[in-house]
Parts: C-alpha cells; structure tokens; sequence
C-alpha cells in the first residue's frame, strides 16, 4: 500500500528561527508521522517542540536531547497506553538530561520545556513541562490546551497562590516553574484524551511565538492559512515584531481520511491484530478461572463418591493454583488485559484543557496590523541605502498588486483574503531578506 494514506490523513509543517537578537537557537523540534496506517492506529502522529535553557551550548544540547528521547522511548514502550507512554518518555529524558547536566560541568543547570502532542485516528494527547505552548483551531476558535508552567500563570490561575503574591505588581514573565533537568520531583501534565475532527489545526510553539504574537492573531493564522504558510507567516510576525528569542513553530492540521474500501480494511485490520496480543494477565485470568471450575468439580464429586481421596488432592491442588493464578492477574494490573484496545471512551479524562478560548475569526484590527507591517516594509525597501543593505531588488509589480488585492477585500469585509495577500508581501519580504543576509543565513 503506498503512503497517500499519510497525506489524505494529515497536512504539518515545521519551522525553527534564531530570531533577531541572538547568536545561537536554543529550540529543537521533532515531527515522527507514522510509517503505516497500522503505527498510526496503534502510536500516532508523534510532533514535539523544546525550548533549551542555559549558559553556551547547554540549552541547545538539553532541548535537543528533549526531542531525540522523547521520540524514541514513547515509539518504544508499546506495553503502556499512549498517555502513560507519553509521560514516562517526558520523565525519561528529563532524568537523561539532569544526568548529563551534573556529570558535566559545561552542561551544568541546563534546563528545557517540552511538549509532545501525539494525533491517532480520532483523538490526541498532550504531554508538557515548562511554558512552551500548544494550541487547537476549531470552528473559528482558538484554545490554549496546555497550562504555562511560569511564575505568572501559577500566581494568576493558580487558586492556591500566596496572597501575598497576588499583590506583587510586577512578576517575571521569563520565570518558569518546571522544566527538564533542574527541577526536583518533575511532574508531567498529561492532557486527553480529547476527540479531532477533520479540521482540526494544532499548533506547538517556543514563548519566542508566544511571546510577540497573540492568541487570536495565532488562530487566524491557522484559520486562514495551510500548514506551510501558517508556519512561516507566524516566524515572520515574531520577527518583525523584535525577534528577541529563538521562534521555533509546528503546525498540523488534520484532514479527512480518505473513504476508500482498502484504508477502511487495513485500519480495521490494523485494530484486530493490535487488540489480539494475549497480555499475560489475560493468561492469569484464564487460568484462575479454570482452576476454580476444577476446584468446583472435584467438590461436587467428592459428595458422590465414597472413594474421596483422588478427588481431594485434585481440589486442593485447583484451590492452590486458582490462588496463584488470582494473584499474578491482580499483580500484572487489570488495565493490561486491554493493552491495544486504547479508547477514549474507556479513559478518564486527564488534565484540565483548554486553559484559554478565543475568536479565531479573521478581523479588520489584524488586516490593519499586518497593513501597517507591509507599509514599514515597502517604506525600507523604498530607501534606496535600506535596499542596498538588504540586497534585493523587490518585485514592486508584485507588491503593489497584493497590496490592492489587500484594500479591495477589506473593503469588502473579506478579511481572510485581505490578510492572506497581506501576508504575500511579508513573506516575500522576509524570504528575500533571509536569503541574501550573511548573518541570518546561518541560524538554524
């Protein structure tokens, strides 16, 4: 079977930046689309974003051990339910990365956030530390699905908080409160599971992004365009708006899988032998069971036969491997004897997402914003110095005719479309300007 079932399955699109004020990207990510429809059903989509902390090298080296671990122990523990596969891959890396940062004295204190997010047929899962976000576009409304582990949420959100704390005019934004490596007792947030639908656009994000751009202006992005524009329209925002930290964006969006007779056999084959692995504490239960009928059967012939001694050993050997055999089943966990058949309608709910809604309706205020954006542009790209610098000669013909393209749909209220061509410019622009600026070539 060839892979067209991958593409009619999910559209994603990924993107890291170094942004505008520093030397070097701290952020790492990770997109692991499944291989088979059967990986798909049974493992998921896997997409994850890191944002490294620490002095030289150490922060790159801990979000990209984030990425690497992650990646490889959740694909491995296929004897664990995706949420708990998920969180103990988190703990794992977390666990490898605090190793490496006290057994070497150049990685000392480093630090990252994570977020996992894993996609299956009809729903996902999110596993996150630290202030690093993901967030879903639906229906024109846009939702923060992870809780930032920052000084700031925990004493604004958080019920529990000091008082005293609440009275502190200004907290830190950049101060967090989990992460990978430093701190003690890490606890994972787990979220899911929660249902998708063909439409559905995720996105995971660094606070580079975050940090620059609004939740709303986030999911008009996403509402408004396909993965691969979505994620560089959102780079360039940042960028233009200071760049003051590395952007690193992962965007996904899921899409009707195709009706055809062969994917819905192969998914539903892929289920059959997924559900058919005999876990052991199934074997337990089939074995205590019929120890007990044995146990049962040599009783009543016990009552009817005047020769009892056979009949009695045969009891008590049934009672003493029924007590064995109920014993191994209970210690194994009553949860593996479902292993494979995952379902969020035999799940609890984990976690307590989404944190924040918004409109993700396309606006006249943004057109203006982003309007205003390709202004200063044109404005650089008009000082003949400017343009030297940046080394291009622009398309002006093409400029001119997005930028009426931009006018007239406002005009019509068409925002969406004002946007869109809006953005042709920006990413133009900035396409342009990456391409022929020696030190922004090099960022990652």
């Amino acid at each position: 079977m060839d892979d067209n079932w991958r593409n009619e399955s999910i559209a994603f699109s990924a993107r890291t930046d170094v942004g505008m004020r520093r030397s070097n990207n701290q952020d790492h990510y990770c997109v692991e689309p499944a291989s088979t429809l059967r990986l798909w059903n049974a493992r998921g989509h896997l997409f994850i974003v890191a944002d490294g902390m620490g002095a030289h090298a150490a922060g790159e080296r801990a979000s990209e051990l984030a990425t690497k671990v992650v990646s490889q122990s959740y694909l491995k523990r296929t004897n664990e339910n995706p949420p708990e596969a998920l969180k103990n891959a988190i703990l794992e890396a977390h666990s490898v990365i605090k190793k490496q940062g006290e057994s070497d004295l150049s990685f000392e204190n480093m630090g990252t956030t994570c977020d996992a997010l894993v996609l299956f047929p009809d729903r996902g899962y999110i596993g996150h530390v630290g202030d690093s976000r993901v967030y879903r576009v639906r229906d024109r409304v846009v939702e923060q699905m992870t809780f930032d582990h920052s000084l700031v949420w925990e004493v604004k959100y958080n019920p529990s908080a000091h008082s005293a704390l609440r009275q502190v005019a200004h907290i830190p934004k950049n101060v967090i409160t989990r992460s990978l490596g430093p701190t003690e007792n890490l606890v994972v947030d787990v979220e899911g599971p929660f249902k998708t639908k063909p439409g559905d656009a995720f996105l995971l994000c660094s606070d580079g992004l975050s940090g620059q751009v609004s939740d709303t202006e986030i999911g008009q992005v996403l509402e408004i365009f396909q993965p691969e524009d979505a994620t560089e329209s959102l780079v360039n925002l940042a960028n233009l708006r200071g760049g003051p930290d590395n952007v690193t964006v992962v965007v996904a969006r899921v899409k009707s899988v195709s009706k055809s007779e062969e994917i819905d056999q192969e998914i539903k084959k892929s289920t059959k032998v997924y559900e058919k692995r005999p876990p052991l504490s199934a074997v337990a239960l089939g074995a205590a069971i019929t120890a007990c009928v044995l146990w049962a059967l040599a009783g009543v012939l016990l009552l009817i036969r005047e020769d009892a001694q056979w009949f009695m050993a045969v009891k008590i050997g049934a009672a003493v491997a029924a007590a064995i055999s109920t014993t191994v089943f209970f210690v194994l966990g009553r949860a593996s004897i479902f292993r494979g058949a995952f379902s969020d309608q035999n799940e609890q709910k984990l976690g307590k997402g989404p944190y924040i809604r918004a409109s993700a309706a396309p606006t006249r205020e943004f057109h203006d914003n982003i309007d205003a954006v390709c202004d200063e542009l044109c404005l650089v790209l008009k000082n003949d110095e400017e343009s030297a610098k940046i080394g291009f000669k622009p398309d002006w013909k093409g400029i001119d005719e997005a930028r009426k393209q931009a006018k007239s749909a406002a005009a019509s209220e068409d925002y969406a479309t004002s946007i869109r061509a809006n953005f042709s410019v920006v990413n133009y622009v900035m396409r342009e300007y990456k391409k022929n600026s020696p030190q922004r070539k090099n960022g990652r």
